[in-house]
């Protein structure tokens, strides 16, 4: 996958997060975004923003991040 392709990742998931209200209630956003992710992201796209939250992270919000952590932890 190119850096192009994980930047646009980073910010769909981003934009999924601050949509559901990360700004206000992170908690909520958090099971929000996951939900969204598993429901509507296809496993590899799960899989390469897991593998580059596993990396640097760079660029990930918070509460993508703690999303990441708990997909990491029931895998």
């Amino acid at each position: 996958m190119t850096g192009r392709q994980i930047e646009h990742l980073v910010r769909m998931a981003n934009q999924i997060a601050l949509n559901l209200g990360a700004e206000r209630d992170v908690e909520a956003a958090v099971r929000g975004t996951r939900e969204h992710l598993s429901r509507f992201w296809t496993s590899a796209m799960r899989e390469q923003l897991l593998a580059h939250w596993r990396g640097s992270g760079e660029g990930l919000h918070p509460a993508v991040a703690a999303v990441m952590a708990a997909m990491e932890e029931h895998q």
